[in-house]
């Protein structure tokens, strides 16, 4: 009798597993692209970072099903892989991925042929993956047709299109640079249709387009108004993580001669709140090694400015949890960091009578405005070190 049982019960385990979408974990993405090749399918890979929230839903809801299982298995060889370990940054790479999760779907010799970013519940995705599959005149289609030099400018827009929906952006800086080609940075500023081609196409500080732009910053805040600027401005924010050395996730350095020669860059182009964005690089570099007193310094500037180091208070509190866990025991350390979290309390209290109005969203089934979450998170900072 126990024999049976114990049959049945690999039986069922058989039958829980084929009902699933297999990933055929332990391959490498060379065997997939054989298998792929083998089998006469396409490869639909899931891109993944251990730390992305809607990753983990999507294996935990949407793929263990028996309906992904009977869709997927049967028309794709798939494949999932973490962007930050093994072949994922690779990967990444290759195939542009900077967003998750991003689900690839790529014909049998490794070239791409359809993109999707974000999660969805399982039918709305299934629905969306066999469009892509579908498509005749998908993504492989209008890379053959720019491959071959079709530049006609209806084209190039339907191009940046899916460009845009797959989240390729190397690819649509690319088509991006053709359709702007020639036009000077007046003429792009002067045009509204150019103007937020420019925008959406991820030009960055090293780009000279950009400078010329950035150059016209006051009519751009004349004409189009602070949305597009602060996009502007936010590009020399993000410039400054070019300093940064990266394997994956992991830091590895910091570049402290360019950064100031970058910086010498934005003073000769009038970027606003540089030391703003001088003082939020040099915190995130501190924090990624855990240099505490160079941490405990910025504290006290931002409680003497009033919250300038950390105008978010989003990127303030994750930093106090790290610092109550990691310096509670030196009693100097202790005390300045309750004096941040009442600090930042008070100033959150402030906002929130200025601002009696604010939308609320629901946390732990109460409803609450976000400064009020904040306070509520900052308090037990508070609580938990006195």
């Amino acid at each position: 009798m126990k024999k049976i049982i114990f049959f049945l019960a690999l039986i069922a385990i058989s039958m829980s597993v084929d009902a699933q979408t297999n990933f055929n974990e332990g391959k490498t993405f060379k065997e997939i692209l054989s298998m792929a090749n083998e089998q006469g399918k396409p490869v639909f890979i899931d891109c993944y970072t251990s730390w992305c929230g809607p990753c983990k839903q999507m294996a935990r809801e949407v793929f263990p099903k028996k309906e992904a299982g009977d869709y997927f298995n049967t028309k794709f060889v798939c494949w999932k892989v973490d962007m930050e370990k093994g072949e994922g940054p690779e990967l990444a790479d290759k195939y542009d991925v900077a967003a998750y999760p991003t689900f690839l779907i790529l014909n049998g010799d490794g070239s791409l042929k359809a993109t999707h970013v974000g999660s969805a519940p399982l039918d709305a995705f299934i629905k969306t993956i066999d469009g892509l599959l579908n498509e005749k005149k998908g993504l492989p289609w209008y890379q053959q047709q720019f491959k071959e030099g079709n530049r006609d400018e209806a084209f190039l827009n339907e191009y940046m299109d899916i460009l845009d929906r797959s989240y390729l952006r190397n690819e649509k800086k690319q088509v991006t640079s053709i359709l702007l080609e020639g036009k000077t940075a007046e003429r792009i500023v002067a045009d509204s249709v150019l103007f937020k081609k420019f925008l959406a196409a991820s030009y960055d500080t090293n780009d000279e387009l950009f400078l010329n732009i950035y150059r016209l910053r006051t009519t751009v805040l004349s004409k189009y108004g602070e949305k597009p600027v602060r996009t502007l401005d936010k590009a020399w924010k993000q410039g400054a993580r070019m300093f940064m050395d990266f394997d994956g996730r992991e830091f590895k350095g910091f570049d402290l001669a360019k950064f100031k020669n970058y910086k010498q860059k934005m003073i000769d182009y009038s970027v606003p709140d540089i030391e703003q964005i001088e003082d939020a690089t040099l915190v995130t570099v501190a924090n990624y090694q855990k240099d505490y007193a160079t941490l405990a310094k910025y504290l006290e500037k931002d409680i003497k400015t009033g919250g300038k180091v950390w105008p978010d208070a989003r990127d303030l509190m994750p930093l106090l949890h790290g610092m109550a866990d990691n310096c509670a025991q030196d009693k100097k350390m202790k005390k300045l960091i309750v004096r941040a979290a009442q600090s930042r309390i008070e100033l959150l209290k402030k906002q929130s009578a200025e601002n009696p109005d604010a939308r609320q969203v629901t946390v732990g089934g109460v409803k609450m405005t976000a400064a009020q979450f904040f306070i509520n998170n900052f308090q037990k900072i508070v609580d938990t070190l006195k």
